[in-house]
């Protein structure tokens, strides 16, 4: 009879490329690995993988087995949400990745929401963005990966995820507190030096976007990754930003009254397979999505 842990190794081999992969995403080690594809042959009778080359590989054998045991996988996962329906709770570890100018606003509200009212979930935070964590939601090794896009562009799309729209974040423009100026308008800050973020960055695309409305040039100046780094280079005078209201905290410059400047959009990418998101996963996004609605207050 096939042991179906043993299968989950297979599956985990098969889904991450390697026994080294499968061993990091398993808890395992490469050995403990090895030594369970080994059980499982002698089980089937079957070869399942291929040791002549240098990398690993199914045989026709391992992808069949494979196969079944994705197929198991999402059995188990309906039967989760079978039992949260029948029960009204949800419990297992859902794991989370996000980036820094969420996790005080948003992640830590959620995470005291889930401790009190569904005390049988388990999450786990990273701080992870961007197509590495993308490709770990896919490979299975996170739960829920949180994203950014500016709120002018449309919805990204990744085929086999879904995507929940968590919160709406307006972006400010914040100058430093020793120029002295009062601008009505970005087209007010012609000539003056920027603090940017990142090409492709959801606040980069939103300074590009502004300052071609306004028909003004962003000269080349400072690249920050995070904001805290940004905000810093504003208070030092080092040129003016655009940054999400979440971002702000309690940085020294000055923030203009302006008419709305747009915003980003942030939101969690989530698995949508055969009986995804799990009872546990959907109900986190949900707890998410209501921190995201909280009320804040204005700078």
């Amino acid at each position: 009879m096939i042991d179906p842990r043993r299968l989950r190794v297979l599956q985990a081999v098969a889904a991450h490329g390697s026994v080294a992969a499968a061993a990091g995403a398993l808890h395992l080690s490469p050995p403990a690995v090895s030594q369970q594809l080994l059980a499982l042959e002698r089980e089937t009778g079957a070869s399942l993988i291929d040791r002549t080359g240098r990398q690993v590989t199914l045989t026709a054998a391992g992808r069949l087995l494979a196969g079944h045991g994705e197929r198991i996988a999402a059995q188990l996962r309906q039967a989760e949400r079978d039992l949260a329906e029948l029960t009204g709770q949800a419990a297992g570890p859902v794991r989370l990745a996000a980036f820094q100018s969420v996790m005080s606003p948003l992640i830590a509200p959620a995470l005291r929401i889930l401790a009190a009212a569904h005390p049988a979930i388990r999450p786990t935070v990273t701080e992870r963005y961007g197509p590495d964590a993308v490709a770990a939601l896919r490979l299975g090794d996170l739960d829920v990966v949180l994203t950014e896009y500016d709120a002018a562009s449309p919805p990204p799309a990744e085929p086999g995820l879904g995507l929940r729209h968590l919160a709406f974040d307006p972006y400010l423009l914040v100058i430093p507190p020793d120029w002295q100026i009062t601008p009505r308008s970005l087209r007010d800050l012609a000539g003056r030096p920027w603090v940017a973020g990142p090409p492709g960055t959801a606040c980069d695309n939103a300074l590009q976007r502004l300052a071609a409305e306004v028909g003004i040039a962003i000269p080349a100046g400072d690249i920050c990754v995070e904001f805290p780094s940004v905000l810093a280079l504003v208070a030092a005078g080092r040129g003016a930003a655009i940054v999400p209201q979440l971002a702000l905290g309690q940085a020294p410059v000055t923030v203009c009254a302006l008419p709305p400047l747009g915003g980003r959009h942030i939101a969690a990418w989530y698995p949508a397979g055969p009986a995804q998101p799990t009872p546990a996963t959907a109900t986190a996004l949900d707890i998410l999505a209501q921190a995201g609605q909280a009320p804040r207050q204005a700078p």
